[in-house]
């Protein structure tokens, strides 16, 4: 049993070094090689050979890892398009700074700054419409845990972006602020908000990186910090407070609120269990 548990640590070490392997796909994976193994040495099979012929039937690490990124994010309709969302927002974003920075003679580091807080929040959104079609999806039928890892590292890798680009556009504008105003940081209320932001991303990220929380409390969660992103940054300009209120001034307070109401109610849905519209609809998964 000793070699077996060495023999298979190695195995795993190597499977881990591939990508689209998370560790619950690698524990499932183990747990069939094993039952395997077993099933061997019942029949009267060394467990040397045994060992051999089940990693054989198994398949190369190649293959198997193959197989698996078929299941890959990128074959789930919402985040193909999203990706492509992305793209073009970005360039979009980009062309309408450029434009105003030569209309209003913007400094360069504001402008930097408005076009990398811009990408933040387009991180935010596109995983605030991640975060709806999977609780869509998921009220007809749940998803596959092969499925839901790799959902899971979409998540990360979105809060990842957002994260650092809130983190940069804070820098950048912190340096605005010293050329501008004489000083880095004035605590003004975009300022407060926008330390907010950072601090619930950086915290998610975390989360994520340590608790290793089920994909649905993921989704849920980046739904209720779109939430949280919403207050923060359209707060201050709501309301006109500051010195560093640029954003949409005709904002009110309606349609905030009206967001935030469909935000709760699709954590709500969220929350349901997996698959209770199904007999509505007779979807099968």
């Amino acid at each position: 049993m000793h070699n077996l548990d060495l023999s298979l640590a190695g195995w795993r070490k190597d499977m881990s070094r591939t990508r689209g392997l998370g560790p619950d796909t690698l524990d499932e994976l183990e747990s069939h090689l094993r039952e395997t193994i077993h099933a061997l040495v019942e029949s009267g099979t060394p467990e040397r050979e045994a060992v051999q012929r089940a990693m054989e039937m198994l398949g190369p690490v190649g293959e198997v890892s193959a197989e698996f990124q078929k299941l890959s994010p990128a074959t789930w309709l919402p985040v193909r398009i999203v990706r492509v969302i992305a793209g073009v927002l970005a360039v979009v974003l980009l062309a309408e700074v450029l434009v105003i920075f030569q209309q209003r003679e913007w400094d360069v580091w504001l402008g930097a700054h408005v076009f990398v807080l811009g990408l933040s929040q387009v991180a935010e959104v596109l995983l605030w419409v991640l975060g709806i079609c999977f609780v869509i999806q998921r009220s007809f039928a749940d998803f596959s845990t092969r499925r839901a890892e790799a959902l899971a590292r979409v998540v990360g890798v979105f809060t990842t972006w957002a994260c650092g680009l809130t983190l940069l556009a804070m820098i950048l504008g912190m340096g605005y602020s010293q050329q501008r105003w004489g000083r880095l940081w004035g605590w003004a209320p975009t300022e407060i908000s926008g330390l907010c932001v950072l601090l619930w991303q950086a915290g998610f990220l975390a989360v994520q990186r340590y608790w290793r929380p089920s994909v649905r409390s993921l989704f849920v969660a980046s739904l209720a910090g779109s939430g949280i992103v919403v207050t923060a940054v359209y707060g201050p300009v709501l309301f006109a407070l500051g010195v560093h209120a640029h954003g949409p001034a005709f904002l009110s307070l309606r349609p905030i609120l009206l967001v935030l109401a469909v935000n709760a109610l699709f954590i709500l849905v969220g929350l349901a269990p997996a698959g209770w519209l199904r007999w509505r609809k007779g979807v099968v998964s």
